[in-house]
C-alpha cells in the first residue's frame, strides 16, 4: 500500500519512492501478457487548497506475446506523467494505492502489439511477413471478387 502521511504533508510536500510486486495490479498473468518485474513509481505530493496534488510516474515492465505475429517481446505500461488531485482528505493516512492502480492499469495494452508497423503473419500461409514475404497475397488479389472494381472509372 502507498500511503500520505498528512500530518507530515501539512509542514512540507513529500517525495515517495519505491516498488511493489507485480501482484499490486491485481491483474493475473495471461498467455499474451505476463508481469515478473516490480511496479515502480517516483512520486512528489503537495498539499494545495482544499486537497493533495501527487505528480510523477509509474511503470512496470512486461512480456507480451503480440497479437499480430505471435513474437514474444518485452514492453513497458507507464504513466510518465501522472497527475492525481484528491480532495476533501479527512484520514490521517491518505492510501493512493487504488489510484496509482487504476493509473496504471489504464495503460495496459488490449491487445498486445511487438511494434506499430507489425505486419502480421499471412491469412493463408501463416508466414511471418515481418521476416518473409509470401506469394499468398498476390495470388488472393487476383482471385478476389473485388478485383474487377479496381478497373472501373467512375466519373
Amino acid at each position: 500500500m502507498i500511503k500520505i502521511s498528512m500530518g507530515l504533508l501539512d509542514h512540507q510536500d513529500i517525495d515517495l519512492v519505491g516498488e511493489e510486486p507485480p501482484s499490486f495490479l491485481e491483474v493475473e498473468n495471461s498467455d499474451m501478457i505476463s508481469f515478473h518485474e516490480n511496479v515502480k513509481y517516483d512520486l512528489h505530493a503537495s498539499k494545495v487548497s482544499n486537497g493533495v496534488l501527487v505528480n510523477g510516474s509509474i511503470s512496470i515492465a512486461y512480456d507480451g506475446v503480440c497479437g499480430r505475429c505471435l513474437k514474444e517481446f518485452k514492453g513497458e505500461a507507464a504513466n510518465k506523467k501522472l497527475c492525481l488531485f484528491i480532495e476533501d482528505v479527512t484520514e490521517q493516512d491518505l492510501d493512493i494505492t487504488e489510484d496509482l492502480r487504476t493509473e496504471l492499469v489504464m495503460k495496459l495494452p488490449v491487445n498486445c502489439i511487438c511494434s506499430n508497423d507489425c505486419k502480421g503473419l499471412c491469412h493463408d500461409c501463416g508466414v511471418n511477413l515481418n521476416e518473409e514475404s509470401c506469394s499468398c497475397h498476390e495470388k488472393s488479389d487476383e482471385d478476389s471478387p473485388w478485383a474487377a472494381l479496381d478497373d472501373l472509372d467512375v466519373e
